[in-house]
């Protein structure tokens, strides 16, 4: 029981996706051998397979939680590796040395012991082979998703396998029948029910994943964007004392009429980037929470340099808006990118946000004017309807599928007089 563990362990640890330290294969071994306990101790074999099976799956998802669906998949692919090569090795060892001769004391160790050797090297040579055929991250092995499916086939595989060849059959009375039969839909069901709780974590993380790296990007335009307008200013201020010097001139001179022209064509201009400045920093500097900030100025700067008229208006500090900040920085680009969208096929583009903090939460308001296109509010949160050509309309139904998770969020969509505003209301939760 010991070795047949012991090798089982070692098949798995040669096909495993990352290296094992000897700290995990002993946590893997102790493991098996608990799991293994059934078809041992109690004799029942085919059923005590099942949690064999069970433990590798479970130790594949708690362990290195990073790669937990190729895992699963190496696991079991090593668990079949190994009754393979187990079973190859003793035919051909009693093919080549006869019965009478292992069954001799000293004999039967030395040939257990090359029997062993020689498992670990086929299994870590078939292991390294099969890790660089598939562990590559290439083609549509890169994805979670078609790992989960082929965690999904092979479990199915190795479940129809042991109730058709190791179950005992039906050919028994009506109960047994009925007895073997629930369980191997029992057994079906577990797969499915393994393989939808896996894919669901699996969205679930890849979407926190992508909206980590979304605002990693924001943020990173954003401390860009900030670097440009230092630059500028700092560049403003080093003309600054050439300016002045060239206003004297036409002042000693009583050139009146040149002041005003030169006044006009150079100096006036330059308000444009001081104004530019203001409007980047000035507001936004009120919200305390970074990765929002970067959003919403990456946003807006490039909805001014789009030719979008922007308005902001946020008069009080916000440090916290009470919901997950990766759940509101979906929503508020979501919101923000259409809104962009829309005011550009508009005459006159125009944008407000504005974000107020008060006693009993935090209120948010994105507006944006509109064409005339008379679209009913509620068919804008139904997935699948858009009205941009080509574009599969998801996002505001995400944004309602988001909002429903949370009870204190408030959302309200209105749109009169060209005007289409998005009202998020983020209530504090009373104590």
């Amino acid at each position: 029981m010991l070795v047949t563990f012991f090798q089982l362990s070692l098949a798995i640890r040669n096909v495993w996706p990352k290296c094992m330290s000897l700290k995990a294969f002993a946590a893997l071994y102790i493991l098996l051998l608990l799991a293994g306990m059934p078809v041992t101790l109690l004799s029942c074999i085919p059923y005590g397979l099942f949690g064999i099976l069970a433990a590798v799956c479970i130790y594949g998802l708690a362990a290195y939680r990073d790669t937990a669906s190729q895992n699963i998949c190496m696991g079991m692919i090593g668990c079949v590796l190994a009754v393979v090569t187990d079973n190859l090795l003793t035919i051909l060892l009693h093919m080549l040395i006869p019965l009478s001769f292992i069954n001799q004391k000293y004999v039967s160790f030395g040939v257990r012991l090359i029997h062993i050797l020689l498992f670990y090297y086929i299994t870590l040579f078939c292991g390294r082979a099969l890790k660089k055929l598939l562990l590559s991250g290439k083609g549509i092995l890169r994805f979670q998703q078609t790992w989960y499916l082929i965690d999904a086939a092979v479990l199915l595989l190795i479940t129809i396998y042991l109730f058709d060849n190791l179950i005992p059959g039906q050919n028994g009375s009506v109960g047994k029948m009925i007895y073997n039969n629930v369980l191997h839909i029992s057994g079906y069901l577990l797969v499915m029910l393994f393989l939808l709780l896996a894919m669901r974590r699996s969205y679930q993380e890849q979407i926190q994943t992508e909206a980590k790296k979304k605002a990693l990007q924001d943020l990173q335009d954003y401390t860009h964007n900030l670097e440009d307008m230092y630059n500028s200013l700092r560049s403003f201020k080093h003309d600054y004392v050439n300016i002045l010097l060239s206003l004297s001139g036409y002042i000693e001179n009583c050139g009146m009429e040149e002041l005003k022209e030169f006044f006009e064509n150079k100096i006036f201009p330059t308000k444009n980037l001081i104004d530019q400045g203001d409007y980047k920093l000035n507001q936004l500097s009120n919200v305390g929470v970074l990765e929002i900030k970067s959003l919403l100025s990456v946003k807006m700067i490039y909805a001014h340099e789009s030719g979008i008229d922007v308005t902001i208006d946020i008069p009080d500090r916000v440090d916290s808006f009470l919901i997950d900040t990766v759940d509101l920085a979906r929503i508020l680009g979501i919101f923000l990118d259409n809104a962009i969208e829309a005011a550009l096929e508009t005459g006159r583009p125009q944008i407000g946000l504005n974000i107020i903090q008060n006693q009993g939460g935090v209120s948010i308001i994105i507006s944006n004017s509109v064409g005339d296109n008379n679209v009913a509010l509620h068919k804008l949160k139904q997935k699948g309807f858009s009205t941009k050509i080509g574009h599969q309309g998801i996002g505001l139904s995400n944004v309602q599928k988001i909002i429903s998770s949370y009870d204190n969020v408030l959302h309200e969509t209105t749109m009169q007089c060209g005007c289409f505003t998005q009202h998020m209301e983020l209530i504090a939760e009373k104590e």
